[in-house]
Protein backbone atom coordinates (compact mmCIF):
# COMPACT_ATOMS: atom_id res chain seq x y z
CA UNK A 1 0.00 0.00 0.00
CA UNK A 2 0.89 3.54 -0.74
CA UNK A 3 0.17 5.75 2.68
CA UNK A 4 -0.18 9.45 3.18
CA UNK A 5 0.49 10.40 6.93
CA UNK A 6 -1.88 11.70 8.72
CA UNK A 7 -1.67 14.11 11.98
CA UNK A 8 -5.30 13.35 13.12
CA UNK A 9 -6.50 11.34 16.05
CA UNK A 10 -8.32 8.16 14.94
CA UNK A 11 -9.10 6.46 18.13
CA UNK A 12 -12.14 5.39 17.44
CA UNK A 13 -11.25 3.93 14.15
CA UNK A 14 -8.63 1.33 16.39
CA UNK A 15 -12.09 0.75 18.40
CA UNK A 16 -13.65 -0.26 15.30
CA UNK A 17 -11.14 -2.40 14.56
CA UNK A 18 -12.28 -4.42 17.54
CA UNK A 19 -16.00 -3.85 15.77
CA UNK A 20 -17.59 -7.27 18.18
CA UNK A 21 -16.37 -4.62 21.16
CA UNK A 22 -18.61 -1.80 19.89
CA UNK A 23 -21.13 -3.92 19.02
CA UNK A 24 -21.25 -4.95 22.50
CA UNK A 25 -20.96 -1.30 23.94
CA UNK A 26 -23.15 0.98 22.01
CA UNK A 27 -25.38 -0.89 19.45
CA UNK A 28 -26.92 1.30 16.55
CA UNK A 29 -30.22 2.83 16.42
CA UNK A 30 -31.55 6.43 14.84
CA UNK A 31 -33.64 7.05 18.17
CA UNK A 32 -33.16 3.94 20.94
CA UNK A 33 -30.77 0.92 20.74
CA UNK A 34 -31.77 -2.15 22.89
CA UNK A 35 -29.05 -4.16 24.09
CA UNK A 36 -30.67 -7.47 24.37
CA UNK A 37 -27.88 -9.85 26.57
CA UNK A 38 -29.41 -12.73 28.32
CA UNK A 39 -30.03 -13.48 31.63
CA UNK A 40 -29.50 -9.81 32.45
CA UNK A 41 -32.32 -8.66 29.86
CA UNK A 42 -32.77 -5.86 27.37
CA UNK A 43 -30.61 -2.11 28.24
CA UNK A 44 -32.72 0.53 26.11
CA UNK A 45 -30.32 3.50 25.79
CA UNK A 46 -31.90 6.62 23.67
CA UNK A 47 -29.22 8.10 21.02
CA UNK A 48 -30.42 11.19 22.30
CA UNK A 49 -28.65 10.20 25.94
CA UNK A 50 -25.60 9.47 24.06
CA UNK A 51 -25.38 12.72 22.20
CA UNK A 52 -25.70 14.68 25.63
CA UNK A 53 -23.24 12.30 26.73
CA UNK A 54 -20.68 13.38 24.11
CA UNK A 55 -20.93 16.89 24.33
CA UNK A 56 -21.14 17.31 28.41
CA UNK A 57 -19.54 14.49 30.23
CA UNK A 58 -23.20 13.84 31.99
CA UNK A 59 -24.74 10.69 31.55
CA UNK A 60 -28.74 9.33 32.02
CA UNK A 61 -29.50 6.60 34.86
CA UNK A 62 -29.68 3.99 31.80
CA UNK A 63 -26.29 5.26 30.46
CA UNK A 64 -24.46 4.97 33.71
CA UNK A 65 -25.33 1.30 34.24
CA UNK A 66 -24.44 0.20 30.61
CA UNK A 67 -21.03 2.36 31.11
CA UNK A 68 -20.33 0.26 34.17
CA UNK A 69 -20.80 -2.63 32.61
CA UNK A 70 -17.63 -2.10 30.25
CA UNK A 71 -13.83 -2.67 31.30
CA UNK A 72 -12.34 0.45 32.60
CA UNK A 73 -10.02 1.25 29.36
CA UNK A 74 -13.03 1.56 27.51
CA UNK A 75 -15.13 3.83 29.88
CA UNK A 76 -12.28 6.28 29.27
CA UNK A 77 -12.46 5.98 25.40
CA UNK A 78 -16.35 5.98 25.20
CA UNK A 79 -16.65 9.74 25.02
CA UNK A 80 -14.06 11.25 23.49
CA UNK A 81 -14.78 7.99 20.88
CA UNK A 82 -18.43 9.12 19.90
CA UNK A 83 -17.03 12.53 18.11
CA UNK A 84 -13.70 11.35 16.21
CA UNK A 85 -14.00 11.85 13.21
CA UNK A 86 -13.12 10.23 10.45
CA UNK A 87 -12.70 11.86 7.23
CA UNK A 88 -13.44 9.87 3.98
CA UNK A 89 -15.06 11.64 1.29
CA UNK A 90 -18.57 10.60 0.39
CA UNK A 91 -17.82 9.06 -2.91
CA UNK A 92 -15.46 6.84 -1.09
CA UNK A 93 -17.91 5.65 1.38
CA UNK A 94 -20.71 4.90 -0.49
CA UNK A 95 -18.26 2.88 -3.06
CA UNK A 96 -17.21 0.69 -0.12
CA UNK A 97 -21.01 0.03 0.70
CA UNK A 98 -21.93 -0.99 -2.34
CA UNK A 99 -18.76 -2.81 -3.02
CA UNK A 100 -18.67 -6.73 -2.95
CA UNK A 101 -15.87 -6.76 -0.04
CA UNK A 102 -18.21 -3.96 1.66
CA UNK A 103 -21.86 -5.80 1.22
CA UNK A 104 -20.04 -8.89 2.75
CA UNK A 105 -18.57 -6.28 5.48
CA UNK A 106 -21.80 -5.39 6.49
CA UNK A 107 -23.66 -8.44 6.34
CA UNK A 108 -21.53 -10.12 8.58
CA UNK A 109 -21.88 -6.87 10.96
CA UNK A 110 -25.72 -7.23 10.64
CA UNK A 111 -26.17 -10.71 11.78
CA UNK A 112 -25.24 -9.21 15.26
CA UNK A 113 -27.09 -5.58 14.36
CA UNK A 114 -30.49 -5.78 13.73
CA UNK A 115 -32.83 -3.42 12.07
CA UNK A 116 -36.27 -2.46 12.74
CA UNK A 117 -38.86 -5.50 12.80
CA UNK A 118 -35.48 -7.82 13.37
CA UNK A 119 -33.78 -8.01 9.94
CA UNK A 120 -30.05 -8.32 10.02
CA UNK A 121 -29.12 -4.73 10.42
CA UNK A 122 -26.08 -4.87 7.58
CA UNK A 123 -27.78 -2.36 4.66
CA UNK A 124 -29.17 0.22 7.52
CA UNK A 125 -25.77 0.21 8.61
CA UNK A 126 -24.65 1.33 5.10
CA UNK A 127 -26.87 3.64 5.12
CA UNK A 128 -26.11 5.68 7.93
CA UNK A 129 -22.18 5.37 6.63
CA UNK A 130 -23.48 7.12 3.43
CA UNK A 131 -25.34 9.73 5.40
CA UNK A 132 -23.24 10.15 8.09
CA UNK A 133 -19.74 10.91 5.16
CA UNK A 134 -22.07 13.80 3.92
CA UNK A 135 -23.35 15.59 6.64
CA UNK A 136 -20.88 18.75 8.47
CA UNK A 137 -20.16 16.64 10.81
CA UNK A 138 -18.63 13.97 8.89
CA UNK A 139 -18.42 10.14 9.65
CA UNK A 140 -18.28 9.48 13.73
CA UNK A 141 -19.63 6.91 15.46
CA UNK A 142 -22.38 9.23 17.07
CA UNK A 143 -23.47 10.80 13.29
CA UNK A 144 -23.77 7.23 12.39
CA UNK A 145 -25.86 6.50 14.95
CA UNK A 146 -27.89 9.84 14.72
CA UNK A 147 -28.32 8.35 10.72
CA UNK A 148 -29.20 5.07 11.31
CA UNK A 149 -32.99 4.68 9.83
CA UNK A 150 -35.88 3.19 11.41
CA UNK A 151 -37.30 4.06 15.08
CA UNK A 152 -34.92 0.97 16.83
CA UNK A 153 -32.42 -1.20 16.59
CA UNK A 154 -31.99 -4.79 18.65
CA UNK A 155 -28.58 -5.65 19.69
CA UNK A 156 -27.58 -9.49 19.99
CA UNK A 157 -25.39 -9.00 23.18
CA UNK A 158 -24.89 -12.90 23.55
CA UNK A 159 -23.81 -12.93 20.00
CA UNK A 160 -21.86 -9.75 20.46
CA UNK A 161 -20.37 -11.33 23.71
CA UNK A 162 -19.44 -14.28 22.01
CA UNK A 163 -17.75 -12.59 19.26
CA UNK A 164 -15.65 -10.16 21.52
CA UNK A 165 -14.89 -13.69 23.14
CA UNK A 166 -13.35 -15.01 20.00
CA UNK A 167 -11.34 -11.42 19.65
CA UNK A 168 -10.16 -11.85 22.50
CA UNK A 169 -9.25 -15.52 21.98
CA UNK A 170 -6.90 -14.11 18.49
CA UNK A 171 -5.33 -11.54 20.46
CA UNK A 172 -4.36 -14.02 22.81
CA UNK A 173 -2.98 -16.13 20.54
CA UNK A 174 -1.40 -13.35 18.14
CA UNK A 175 0.75 -12.05 22.02
CA UNK A 176 1.27 -16.24 22.24
CA UNK A 177 2.97 -16.51 18.92
CA UNK A 178 4.97 -13.38 19.20
CA UNK A 179 6.29 -14.06 22.42
CA UNK A 180 7.17 -17.90 21.49
CA UNK A 181 9.10 -16.35 18.27
CA UNK A 182 10.86 -14.10 20.64
CA UNK A 183 11.75 -16.70 22.92
CA UNK A 184 13.07 -18.98 20.16
CA UNK A 185 14.74 -16.19 18.40
CA UNK A 186 17.28 -16.18 22.20
CA UNK A 187 18.54 -19.91 21.45
CA UNK A 188 19.44 -18.66 17.71
CA UNK A 189 23.43 -19.20 18.21
CA UNK A 190 25.46 -15.89 18.84
CA UNK A 191 27.41 -15.20 15.36
CA UNK A 192 30.53 -13.13 14.85
CA UNK A 193 29.83 -10.75 11.95
CA UNK A 194 32.84 -10.00 9.69
CA UNK A 195 34.59 -6.83 10.11
CA UNK A 196 34.87 -4.20 7.44
CA UNK A 197 31.33 -5.22 5.87
CA UNK A 198 28.30 -4.32 6.82
CA UNK A 199 25.14 -4.58 4.26
CA UNK A 200 22.66 -2.29 5.61
CA UNK A 201 25.19 0.60 4.44
CA UNK A 202 25.49 1.45 0.51
CA UNK A 203 27.47 -0.97 -1.28
CA UNK A 204 30.62 -0.11 -3.40
CA UNK A 205 28.43 0.14 -6.96
CA UNK A 206 27.27 3.18 -8.70
CA UNK A 207 23.94 2.38 -10.62
CA UNK A 208 21.78 3.61 -13.46
CA UNK A 209 17.72 3.32 -13.82
CA UNK A 210 16.17 3.01 -16.92
CA UNK A 211 12.76 3.11 -17.85
CA UNK A 212 11.13 0.11 -19.91
CA UNK A 213 7.67 -1.17 -20.45
CA UNK A 214 6.45 -4.72 -21.24
CA UNK A 215 3.56 -6.41 -21.21
CA UNK A 216 1.61 -9.30 -20.19
CA UNK A 217 -0.51 -10.87 -23.31
CA UNK A 218 -3.35 -12.13 -20.78
CA UNK A 219 -4.21 -8.58 -19.43
CA UNK A 220 -6.25 -6.12 -21.46
CA UNK A 221 -4.33 -3.29 -19.55
CA UNK A 222 -1.71 -2.63 -22.18
CA UNK A 223 1.71 -1.93 -21.41
CA UNK A 224 3.12 -1.98 -17.68
CA UNK A 225 5.54 0.33 -16.65
CA UNK A 226 9.08 -0.79 -15.05
CA UNK A 227 11.95 0.50 -13.86
CA UNK A 228 15.30 -1.38 -14.41
CA UNK A 229 18.49 -0.65 -12.12
CA UNK A 230 21.51 -1.85 -13.48
CA UNK A 231 25.08 -1.46 -11.48
CA UNK A 232 28.43 -0.36 -13.20
CA UNK A 233 31.47 -1.60 -13.10
CA UNK A 234 30.48 -5.35 -12.45
CA UNK A 235 32.66 -7.74 -14.27
CA UNK A 236 30.00 -10.72 -14.11
CA UNK A 237 26.29 -11.04 -14.69
CA UNK A 238 24.36 -9.30 -12.32
CA UNK A 239 21.50 -11.50 -10.50
CA UNK A 240 18.28 -10.12 -11.40
CA UNK A 241 15.67 -9.04 -7.99
CA UNK A 242 12.29 -8.57 -9.05
CA UNK A 243 10.27 -5.90 -6.60
CA UNK A 244 6.62 -6.56 -6.29
CA UNK A 245 4.33 -3.53 -5.11
CA UNK A 246 1.12 -4.33 -2.84
CA UNK A 247 -2.23 -2.94 -3.37
CA UNK A 248 -2.40 1.11 -3.85
CA UNK A 249 1.56 1.04 -4.61
CA UNK A 250 3.63 0.95 -7.46
CA UNK A 251 7.16 0.62 -8.92
CA UNK A 252 8.50 3.77 -6.50
CA UNK A 253 7.38 2.38 -3.24
CA UNK A 254 10.48 0.28 -3.00
CA UNK A 255 13.04 2.44 -4.79
CA UNK A 256 14.84 3.09 -1.48
CA UNK A 257 15.60 -0.87 -1.42
CA UNK A 258 16.16 -0.94 -5.29
CA UNK A 259 18.70 1.22 -5.19
CA UNK A 260 20.57 -0.42 -2.47
CA UNK A 261 20.40 -3.79 -3.97
CA UNK A 262 22.20 -2.21 -7.13
CA UNK A 263 24.77 -1.09 -5.05
CA UNK A 264 25.44 -4.46 -4.05
CA UNK A 265 26.31 -5.63 -7.37
CA UNK A 266 22.10 -6.88 -8.49
CA UNK A 267 20.23 -5.61 -10.95
CA UNK A 268 16.50 -4.98 -9.98
CA UNK A 269 13.49 -5.13 -11.70
CA UNK A 270 10.66 -3.15 -10.06
CA UNK A 271 7.38 -3.62 -11.77
CA UNK A 272 3.69 -1.52 -11.41
CA UNK A 273 1.25 -3.97 -11.50
CA UNK A 274 -1.70 -2.91 -13.03
CA UNK A 275 -5.59 -3.04 -11.70
CA UNK A 276 -3.95 -3.08 -7.97
CA UNK A 277 -1.63 -0.51 -8.44
CA UNK A 278 -1.48 3.39 -6.62
CA UNK A 279 -3.18 5.22 -9.36
CA UNK A 280 -5.58 2.79 -9.76
CA UNK A 281 -6.85 2.74 -6.06
CA UNK A 282 -6.41 6.42 -6.69
CA UNK A 283 -8.87 6.86 -8.92
CA UNK A 284 -11.37 5.07 -7.06
CA UNK A 285 -10.58 7.25 -4.11
CA UNK A 286 -11.42 10.26 -6.21
CA UNK A 287 -15.15 9.16 -7.48
CA UNK A 288 -14.10 6.32 -10.22
CA UNK A 289 -15.50 2.85 -10.01
CA UNK A 290 -12.81 -0.10 -9.21
CA UNK A 291 -12.59 -2.79 -11.23
CA UNK A 292 -13.87 -5.44 -8.82
CA UNK A 293 -14.83 -7.48 -11.72
CA UNK A 294 -11.06 -7.94 -12.91
CA UNK A 295 -9.86 -8.22 -9.33
CA UNK A 296 -9.81 -12.20 -9.52
CA UNK A 297 -7.47 -11.93 -12.53
CA UNK A 298 -5.16 -9.00 -11.09
CA UNK A 299 -4.91 -12.02 -8.50
CA UNK A 300 -3.85 -14.52 -10.95
CA UNK A 301 -2.32 -12.42 -13.21
CA UNK A 302 0.41 -10.60 -10.70
CA UNK A 303 2.87 -13.60 -10.96
CA UNK A 304 2.69 -14.11 -14.44
CA UNK A 305 3.34 -10.35 -14.70
CA UNK A 306 6.96 -10.87 -12.93
CA UNK A 307 7.50 -13.62 -15.58
CA UNK A 308 6.83 -11.48 -18.58
CA UNK A 309 8.68 -8.51 -16.87
CA UNK A 310 12.32 -10.89 -16.70
CA UNK A 311 11.52 -12.22 -20.33
CA UNK A 312 11.73 -8.52 -21.19
CA UNK A 313 14.99 -7.98 -19.62
CA UNK A 314 16.34 -11.04 -21.08
CA UNK A 315 14.62 -9.52 -24.79
CA UNK A 316 17.24 -6.49 -23.67
CA UNK A 317 20.27 -8.37 -22.96
CA UNK A 318 19.78 -10.51 -25.43
CA UNK A 319 19.84 -7.20 -27.93
CA UNK A 320 22.88 -5.34 -25.92
CA UNK A 321 25.16 -8.27 -24.91
CA UNK A 322 26.90 -5.61 -22.95
CA UNK A 323 24.13 -5.32 -20.52
CA UNK A 324 25.69 -7.58 -17.75
CA UNK A 325 22.20 -9.56 -16.07
CA UNK A 326 21.81 -12.88 -15.69
CA UNK A 327 17.92 -13.50 -16.02
CA UNK A 328 18.31 -17.16 -15.33
CA UNK A 329 19.16 -16.48 -11.55
CA UNK A 330 16.23 -14.13 -10.38
CA UNK A 331 15.76 -13.34 -6.73
CA UNK A 332 12.09 -11.95 -5.69
CA UNK A 333 10.84 -9.82 -2.99
CA UNK A 334 7.14 -9.08 -2.51
CA UNK A 335 5.68 -6.96 0.25
CA UNK A 336 1.65 -7.98 1.34
CA UNK A 337 -0.18 -8.78 -1.79
CA UNK A 338 2.93 -8.79 -3.72
CA UNK A 339 4.04 -11.34 -1.05
CA UNK A 340 1.67 -13.80 -2.46
CA UNK A 341 2.71 -12.60 -5.90
CA UNK A 342 6.29 -13.65 -5.14
CA UNK A 343 5.39 -17.12 -3.00
CA UNK A 344 3.33 -17.89 -6.27
CA UNK A 345 6.11 -16.87 -8.58
CA UNK A 346 8.42 -18.93 -6.92
CA UNK A 347 6.84 -22.20 -6.36
CA UNK A 348 3.63 -21.99 -4.27
CA UNK A 349 1.06 -23.63 -6.04
CA UNK A 350 -2.56 -22.19 -6.45
CA UNK A 351 -5.40 -24.71 -5.57
CA UNK A 352 -8.04 -22.54 -7.33
CA UNK A 353 -10.94 -25.30 -5.85
CA UNK A 354 -9.30 -25.34 -2.40
CA UNK A 355 -9.42 -21.55 -2.56
CA UNK A 356 -13.24 -21.58 -3.15
CA UNK A 357 -13.73 -24.23 -0.17
CA UNK A 358 -11.87 -22.04 2.49
CA UNK A 359 -13.39 -19.15 1.32
CA UNK A 360 -17.05 -20.57 1.67
CA UNK A 361 -15.88 -21.46 5.37
CA UNK A 362 -14.55 -17.95 6.64
CA UNK A 363 -17.48 -15.91 5.24
CA UNK A 364 -19.88 -18.51 7.14
CA UNK A 365 -17.54 -17.55 10.02
CA UNK A 366 -18.50 -14.48 12.11
CA UNK A 367 -15.96 -14.98 14.38
CA UNK A 368 -12.88 -14.51 11.68
CA UNK A 369 -10.63 -11.27 12.18
CA UNK A 370 -8.47 -11.64 9.66
CA UNK A 371 -8.58 -8.49 7.62
CA UNK A 372 -6.48 -10.05 4.53
CA UNK A 373 -9.12 -12.88 3.95
CA UNK A 374 -12.25 -11.10 2.09
CA UNK A 375 -9.91 -9.15 -0.24
CA UNK A 376 -7.61 -13.07 -0.64
CA UNK A 377 -11.19 -14.45 -1.62
CA UNK A 378 -11.80 -12.00 -4.23
CA UNK A 379 -9.77 -13.92 -6.27
CA UNK A 380 -12.66 -16.42 -7.21
CA UNK A 381 -14.92 -15.75 -9.77
CA UNK A 382 -11.66 -16.44 -12.44
CA UNK A 383 -12.90 -18.57 -15.17
CA UNK A 384 -9.78 -18.96 -16.73
CA UNK A 385 -7.03 -19.33 -14.00
CA UNK A 386 -3.59 -20.18 -14.99
CA UNK A 387 -2.34 -23.65 -14.46
CA UNK A 388 0.95 -22.61 -12.99
CA UNK A 389 2.14 -19.32 -11.87
CA UNK A 390 5.48 -20.65 -10.91
CA UNK A 391 8.76 -19.76 -12.52
CA UNK A 392 11.60 -21.77 -12.72
CA UNK A 393 14.28 -19.48 -12.91
CA UNK A 394 13.75 -17.68 -9.17
CA UNK A 395 16.47 -18.80 -6.91
CA UNK A 396 15.44 -17.30 -3.97
CA UNK A 397 12.69 -15.11 -2.13
CA UNK A 398 11.93 -12.44 0.16
CA UNK A 399 8.12 -12.15 1.25
CA UNK A 400 7.36 -9.73 3.68
CA UNK A 401 3.72 -9.15 5.05
CA UNK A 402 2.39 -11.67 2.54
CA UNK A 403 -1.00 -12.62 2.49
CA UNK A 404 -1.48 -16.13 0.87
CA UNK A 405 -2.76 -18.15 3.67
CA UNK A 406 -6.43 -18.67 1.80
CA UNK A 407 -4.89 -18.21 -1.83
CA UNK A 408 -1.81 -20.81 -1.36
CA UNK A 409 -2.51 -22.93 1.94
CA UNK A 410 -0.64 -25.58 3.70
CA UNK A 411 -0.39 -27.57 0.53
CA UNK A 412 0.93 -24.71 -2.07
CA UNK A 413 3.61 -24.03 0.43
CA UNK A 414 4.99 -27.24 1.26
CA UNK A 415 5.74 -26.82 -2.97
CA UNK A 416 8.25 -24.04 -2.58
CA UNK A 417 11.91 -25.41 -3.02
CA UNK A 418 14.57 -22.51 -3.05
CA UNK A 419 15.04 -20.54 -0.17
CA UNK A 420 12.58 -18.21 2.01
CA UNK A 421 12.90 -15.48 3.72
CA UNK A 422 9.40 -14.21 5.66
CA UNK A 423 9.23 -10.87 7.02
CA UNK A 424 6.25 -10.41 9.89
CA UNK A 425 5.49 -6.93 11.39
CA UNK A 426 4.06 -7.77 15.37
CA UNK A 427 1.68 -4.84 14.98
CA UNK A 428 0.17 -5.28 11.21
CA UNK A 429 -3.29 -5.52 11.95
CA UNK A 430 -4.21 -6.15 7.63
CA UNK A 431 -1.72 -9.15 7.60
CA UNK A 432 -2.36 -10.69 10.98
CA UNK A 433 1.27 -12.18 11.82
CA UNK A 434 0.17 -15.45 12.94
CA UNK A 435 -2.72 -16.48 10.28
CA UNK A 436 -0.58 -14.84 7.60
CA UNK A 437 2.87 -15.38 8.37
CA UNK A 438 3.93 -17.68 11.08
CA UNK A 439 1.97 -20.50 10.31
CA UNK A 440 2.53 -20.62 6.68
CA UNK A 441 6.09 -20.36 7.24
CA UNK A 442 5.74 -23.65 9.56
CA UNK A 443 4.28 -25.23 6.16
CA UNK A 444 7.32 -24.01 4.18
CA UNK A 445 9.57 -27.16 3.40
CA UNK A 446 11.84 -25.26 1.85
CA UNK A 447 15.69 -25.35 3.34
CA UNK A 448 17.06 -22.79 4.62
CA UNK A 449 13.91 -20.75 5.19
CA UNK A 450 13.76 -17.93 7.83
CA UNK A 451 11.04 -16.01 9.65
CA UNK A 452 11.88 -12.56 10.96
CA UNK A 453 9.57 -10.71 13.33
CA UNK A 454 9.95 -6.59 13.34
CA UNK A 455 8.49 -4.99 16.32
CA UNK A 456 6.68 -2.75 16.85
CA UNK A 457 6.44 -2.70 13.10
CA UNK A 458 3.12 -2.80 11.32
CA UNK A 459 1.60 -3.33 7.42
CA UNK A 460 3.65 0.10 6.70
CA UNK A 461 6.96 -0.25 8.07
CA UNK A 462 9.17 -1.48 4.91
CA UNK A 463 7.35 1.25 2.52
CA UNK A 464 9.18 4.07 1.09
CA UNK A 465 6.24 7.00 2.50
CA UNK A 466 5.39 9.86 0.00
CA UNK A 467 2.74 12.34 0.79
CA UNK A 468 1.64 11.51 -2.32
CA UNK A 469 0.57 8.22 -0.87
CA UNK A 470 -3.26 7.13 -2.00
CA UNK A 471 -4.80 5.88 1.12
CA UNK A 472 -5.07 8.11 4.22
CA UNK A 473 -3.66 6.00 6.88
CA UNK A 474 -3.77 6.97 10.39
CA UNK A 475 -0.55 7.46 12.11
CA UNK A 476 -1.15 4.92 14.80
CA UNK A 477 -1.32 2.08 12.40
CA UNK A 478 1.97 3.51 10.09
CA UNK A 479 3.39 2.93 13.59
CA UNK A 480 7.42 4.48 14.10
CA UNK A 481 8.41 6.22 11.14
CA UNK A 482 9.07 3.27 8.24
CA UNK A 483 11.88 5.28 7.01
CA UNK A 484 13.86 4.32 10.46
CA UNK A 485 12.88 0.78 9.71
CA UNK A 486 14.66 1.05 6.17
CA UNK A 487 18.10 -0.15 7.30
CA UNK A 488 16.61 -3.18 8.50
CA UNK A 489 15.29 -4.16 5.08
CA UNK A 490 18.11 -2.83 3.57
CA UNK A 491 20.73 -5.56 5.55
CA UNK A 492 18.67 -8.61 5.71
CA UNK A 493 18.14 -8.07 1.56
CA UNK A 494 21.37 -7.36 0.80
CA UNK A 495 22.54 -10.20 2.69
CA UNK A 496 19.58 -12.62 1.78
CA UNK A 497 20.29 -11.95 -2.01
CA UNK A 498 24.03 -11.50 -1.80
CA UNK A 499 24.29 -15.22 -0.13
CA UNK A 500 21.73 -16.84 -2.24
CA UNK A 501 21.97 -15.09 -5.44
CA UNK A 502 25.30 -14.11 -5.76
CA UNK A 503 26.96 -16.81 -3.93
CA UNK A 504 28.71 -14.49 -1.15
CA UNK A 505 29.07 -16.54 1.69
CA UNK A 506 30.71 -13.62 3.73
CA UNK A 507 27.44 -12.42 3.35
CA UNK A 508 25.94 -15.60 5.27
CA UNK A 509 26.87 -14.32 9.10
CA UNK A 510 24.54 -11.85 8.56
CA UNK A 511 21.32 -14.10 8.62
CA UNK A 512 21.47 -14.41 12.04
CA UNK A 513 19.77 -13.14 15.17
CA UNK A 514 22.78 -11.18 15.82
CA UNK A 515 22.74 -8.97 12.56
CA UNK A 516 18.80 -8.15 12.78
CA UNK A 517 19.22 -7.33 16.81
CA UNK A 518 21.70 -4.59 15.93
CA UNK A 519 20.32 -3.39 12.29
CA UNK A 520 16.94 -3.08 13.63
CA UNK A 521 18.33 -0.70 17.10
CA UNK A 522 17.32 1.96 18.45
CA UNK A 523 13.63 2.41 17.08
CA UNK A 524 12.61 -1.45 16.63
CA UNK A 525 13.74 -4.66 18.39
CA UNK A 526 13.76 -7.43 15.34
CA UNK A 527 13.63 -11.69 15.87
CA UNK A 528 15.39 -14.60 13.47
CA UNK A 529 14.16 -17.64 13.54
CA UNK A 530 15.43 -20.57 11.29
CA UNK A 531 12.63 -23.52 12.59
CA UNK A 532 9.18 -23.58 14.35
CA UNK A 533 8.04 -27.28 15.52
CA UNK A 534 4.56 -26.96 14.35
CA UNK A 535 3.15 -29.33 17.23
CA UNK A 536 4.69 -27.11 20.03
CA UNK A 537 3.52 -23.52 18.13
CA UNK A 538 0.39 -25.43 18.81
CA UNK A 539 0.64 -25.60 22.25
CA UNK A 540 1.53 -22.56 22.98
CA UNK A 541 -1.42 -21.12 21.50
CA UNK A 542 -3.44 -23.49 23.43
CA UNK A 543 -1.84 -21.91 26.13
CA UNK A 544 -0.19 -25.04 27.60
CA UNK A 545 3.40 -24.20 27.03
CA UNK A 546 5.01 -21.41 29.04
CA UNK A 547 8.27 -22.49 29.68
CA UNK A 548 11.58 -21.74 27.34
CA UNK A 549 10.92 -23.86 23.94
CA UNK A 550 13.56 -26.05 22.34
CA UNK A 551 14.91 -25.00 19.36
Amino acid sequence: MAIAPTKKKWQWFSLLGAAATIWTQTGLAAEQISLVYPPFGTFNIQVSDLATFAATGQASSDLKLLIQLLPSDQQANLREGLTTRMDLKPTTVSQFVNSPLGQSFLERIGQVIHADNDVNGGQALGKALTTAASSPSGITLLSVLQAFPGKSVKVNGELGLTAVGAFIRAVNQEQRAQDFIERLAQLQPRTSLPSGLYPAQKGPFQWQKQNMTFTNPNRTTGAIPADLYVPIGITAPAPLIVISHGLASDRTTFAYLAEHLASYGLAVLAVTHPGSDASRVGSFLSGAPLDYENLPKDWAQRPLDLKFGIDAVAALVQKNPALKIDTKNVGLFGHSMGGFTVLAAAGGTVDWNAVKQRCLAAANDLFIFNISLPLQCRSLGLSDAPSTLVDPRVKSVIAVNPVSSMLIGERGMANIKVPVLIVSSSKDVFAPPLEEQILPFTWLQAEPKYLAMLVPGTHFSALGVSEAGVLPVPNDLIGPNPQLAQPFFKGVSAAFFGVFNQQNEQLRPFLSQTFVSQVAQPTFQAYWVDRINPQQLQEVLAGRIGAQPQR
